[in-house]
């Protein structure tokens, strides 16, 4: 990673470059209602692969943004957040560019990477008591009427959302449910 001495001097990474300049080609979908799950999956592999995921998973704590001199008697600017900050700000920018225009907005007041990435995850991944009530009677009583890739694709859709909202389903129920939607 690339460093610096001075706030003027502040350069971007080789892998921060790598996302800004391919993450149209990376990431081939934009977040809106229906595609949490799948742009989650591509976003955060990209942010692995390019040794970013850090910023939105809150283990590269910003630092502050002043520190005392030497003779600690004088604030002064800490270039490592002046450092921070443009590495969050290019990854925030990332984030927003793939987002659709209705979760966009939802977002304008965020500053940082972290804050958009939590705002999101709380947006598509909380749900209603009443809802997850439905994906659970919806679970216990899907019916195989198409072909068994459809089938088994709708029962791993409807536990994945309960996964997504902490309402998990043993394999053992899953393998109960499954052999019941199908036909004598």
């Amino acid at each position: 990673m690339a460093s610096s001495s001075s706030s003027s001097s502040l350069t971007i990474p080789a892998n921060l470059s790598l996302l800004i300049s391919n993450l149209s080609s990376l990431i081939t979908i934009k977040l809106d209602s229906s595609n949490y799950n799948l742009w989650k999956s591509q976003f955060y592999n990209l942010l692995h692969a390019t040794n970013l995921a850090e910023y939105v998973d809150e283990t590269k704590l910003s630092p502050l943004e002043y520190i005392l001199d030497k003779s600690n008697t004088e604030k002064i600017k800490n270039p490592e957040y002046a450092q921070w900050k443009l590495y969050d700000s290019h990854l925030l920018s990332c984030i927003t560019a793939t987002l659709s225009q209705s979760v966009h907005a939802s977002v304008l007041h965020c500053t940082s990477s972290f804050e958009v990435w939590c705002i999101l995850k709380k947006c598509f991944t909380t749900l209603s008591r009443s809802h997850l009530h439905h994906l659970k009677n919806k679970l216990s009583s899907v019916r195989k009427t198409s072909s068994i890739e459809e089938y088994l694709r709708e029962i791993k859709n409807i536990a994945d959302q309960l996964a997504l909202a902490s309402s998990t389903t043993d394999d053992e129920d899953l393998v109960l449910y499954t052999l019941n939607g199908l036909p004598e």
